[in-house]
């Protein structure tokens, strides 16, 4: 299997040696790692003990058919996609296969290559949930600390306009509390001004040089 494609763990249950070994073997050759279930039973057994990405089933085996292994294995991992394969294959079964959440429903026989065309769809398909939910995670991870600056933030906007008397007064209260007042600011110029007067007092300038230099700082 070349780099680019993800590797997935594999369980095919299916009581037909044969093909079973043939499927094995061919998607171990891809990269996957695979178990092999030769009948319904010990699937079920080995989802108990293993979680599965894909799951390849036969629809009728012994002990547990196709759609029992496909119910357990949704059970043991919703996000697993579970592909039904069938010598038997009919409109009905098609349906109630989809209708248990089957993933893809393949007619035997079939070749190796719709095989490899059904694994890589549905690599592709769990390769893009993965990271639909690390974007989604990294979303919230930004709304949190957007939040959490606005809770810093000394000067919040309001988000809406009051929704009641009651609340209106709070804002205004919660405003006059958070900006300074006209008379708790300093005047414009202060420290100029303070400085010129020191000057003056120290008679370093006239009382005229001081009238007209206080003019212009005050402009």
């Amino acid at each position: 299997m070349s780099t680019n494609k993800p590797t997935l763990k594999i369980l095919i249950a299916e009581d037909d040696p044969h093909l079973g070994e043939a499927l094995v073997s061919y998607l171990r050759e891809k990269g996957h790692a695979v178990d092999l279930a030769r009948h319904g039973g010990e699937a079920l057994k080995l989802l108990e003990r293993h979680l599965y990405a894909l799951v390849l089933a036969d629809l009728v085996m012994p002990e547990a058919d196709g759609l029992e292994v496909l119910r357990a294995a949704r059970q043991r991992n919703p996000a697993a996609l579970v592909v039904i394969m069938t010598g038997h294959a009919s409109l009905a079964s098609a349906l109630q296969a989809t209708r248990e959440g089957a993933y893809d429903y393949l007619r035997k026989p079939f070749n190796l290559q719709e095989i490899e065309v059904a694994v890589d769809n549905a690599a592709r398909l769990l390769q893009l949930r993965e990271e639909n939910g690390r974007l989604l995670a990294q979303l919230d991870e930004l709304n949190a600390k957007l939040a959490e600056m606005k809770q810093d933030d000394p000067y919040p906007a309001p988000d809406s306009a009051p929704s009641s008397p009651q609340e209106g007064v709070d804002l205004l209260r919660n405003l006059l509390w958070a900006y300074p007042l006209p008379w708790e600011m300093d005047p414009p110029h202060s420290g100029d001004l303070e400085r010129l007067l020191g000057l003056y007092r120290d008679n370093l300038l006239t009382e005229k040089e001081f009238q007209i230099l206080k003019e212009r700082i005050l402009i």
